[in-house]
């Protein structure tokens, strides 16, 4: 785990607040903090929401110049036992600081730093640039579904504001041109990869009050989703490769690197193509081997479908210069290739599934509580859609009281 390991949590290393820098600097001044540990773990605290290693850490606490270091290196004695100081041993500082740092690293991820809509934003951009400068990692079957996953991802997470948005399976889904097996996979990946963190685990609960049938609604709960740079990515590719010979510049830092169109599903042209369609400019020329390098994929993979955007118009390529974007329809495209209408009835499909999921989770729920179990519980009766001669009409499961004659 991280908090054992000490490694850095984010990958990008910065200098910590100016508030955080003079309690290490100079202590508590001000008296807001009851105990010099206290003041440790609020250094500990930053230097981890800085992306420092622990380390670094020991190495800022080990200057003779930070006051908040005496925390680490010198014990007070208590009053009952002398008082004064002493020295504390090597074995305890890296006890002391193990134990501080696993506290920072926990709280952490319990409790995300607070921040604005811009500061989302700027973390998104260097989550982004971390993914397009190790484009190898995303070639492949099960590279192009994480792309399009953790594209999602982002682009929920910069709607919502928050790296940590609450977010389930189908509504990723609804984002992308793959299914939601697909996504759940590929979310599982990315978990172990460490791009997603699950926050909280998707659950079901009983909300409101209860029915004359002691039935109460359901209200299920998607899992919370953090999305974060991994602190062991690997190296990222020579930025020469990434760079245009022509113009000398690299490709515009923007949005998602996904197309999300019917024309881009499984049935139609594929997801690679969308990834690629995605990629292509309408003014500045690329060449095959230059896609191939930004996006991961073999060059003989590119030029295959490259090739069949052009045979439908949504590429176009000019000797000795590269592929541009075509000025296809992509609707009109979808209508050829057979698959007008899919994303939008897989988004009714879904409706349904949560639907049906819901009724059953609600029941579910409901048949297991403790109503049911001291029998307060009085469900419908199945009605068989037919008449039985002579049946008796059905109590609901009440107790039947007895009347004087």
């Amino acid at each position: 785990m991280v908090a054992g390991s000490g490694r850095a949590v984010r990958a990008v290393r910065r200098a910590l607040s100016p508030r955080v820098q003079a309690l290490l600097e100079r202590g508590d001044v001000t008296g807001m903090y009851s105990s010099r540990s206290e003041v440790a773990l609020a250094v500990a605290l930053g230097a981890v929401n800085a992306g420092w290693s622990r380390a670094e850490l020991r190495a800022a606490f080990d200057d003779p110049g930070h006051v908040a270091g005496e925390w680490l290196h010198v014990q007070q004695r208590a009053a009952k036992h002398g008082g004064g100081q002493r020295v504390r041993s090597g074995l305890d500082q890296d006890h002391r600081l193990d134990a501080v740092w696993r506290k920072a690293v926990v709280r952490f991820f319990a409790r995300p730093p607070a921040a604005d809509v811009c500061a989302v934003a700027a973390e998104i951009a260097e989550i982004r640039v971390a993914m397009d400068a190790r484009p190898q990692l995303w070639g492949g079957q099960a590279g192009k579904g994480n792309r399009q996953t953790l594209d999602a991802l982002l682009e929920i997470a910069g709607r919502a504001g928050r790296l940590d948005p609450t977010v389930s399976i189908r509504q990723l889904a609804e984002q992308t041109t793959v299914t939601d097996s697909t996504v759940d996979r590929a979310v599982h990946r990315l978990v172990e990869a460490g791009w997603i963190r699950i926050v909280e685990v998707a659950g079901f609960t009983l909300v409101g009050m209860e029915d004359p049938d002691g039935v109460r609604a359901g209200q299920a709960h998607a899992r919370r989703l953090q999305v974060r740079i991994p602190p062991d990515l690997p190296d990222p590719v020579d930025i020469d490769v990434l760079v245009d010979p022509a113009t000398g510049e690299l490709p515009p830092a923007g949005g998602s690197a996904v197309a999300v169109h019917d024309v881009f599903t499984w049935r139609g042209l594929g997801g690679v193509a969308g990834l690629l369609y995605a990629r292509l400019d309408p003014a500045c020329p690329v060449s095959t081997r230059l896609l191939a390098a930004r996006s991961g994929f073999t060059p003989v993979t590119v030029r295959t479908h490259l090739r069949r955007l052009a045979a439908y118009g949504l590429a176009c390529h000019t000797s000795g210069a590269g592929w541009t974007r075509g000025a296809g329809d992509l609707d009109a495209v979808a209508v050829e290739v057979g698959t007008a209408g899919t994303l939008a009835r897989r988004a009714e499909q879904y409706a349904v599934d949560r639907a049906a999921y819901i009724a059953w989770a609600t029941q579910h729920e409901n048949r297991r509580g403790w109503r049911a179990e001291r029998g307060l519980l009085y469900p419908r009766q199945r009605s068989l859609g037919f008449a039985v001669p002579g049946q008796i009409p059905p109590s609901r499961g009440r107790p039947q009281v007895a009347t004087a004659a």
